[in-house]
């Protein structure tokens, strides 16, 4: 563990719980953020996601898209 992380829980601890918990939340957040910057920086996953998007825009070229959403209408 870094000093300034070691620093930033000490001082975390003199919090209330609940703030210690927004705190913790955001934190978590902010690591999850990272995995998924971690994921879709790979280059089969930027692949795939072009070619998803192509398709997506080829439907909507084509007219096979229709204005709604994700739940069922």
């Amino acid at each position: 563990m870094t000093s300034p992380l070691q620093q930033a829980i000490e001082a975390l601890q003199n919090l209330p719980q609940n703030e210690q918990n927004i705190i913790a939340e955001r934190i978590l957040e902010e690591i999850e953020e990272l995995e998924w910057d971690a994921i879709v920086s790979k280059p089969s996953v930027k692949k795939r996601l072009r070619e998803l998007s192509q398709e997506a825009h080829n439907d909507y070229l084509a007219g096979n898209v229709r204005n709604g959403g994700f739940g069922k209408e």
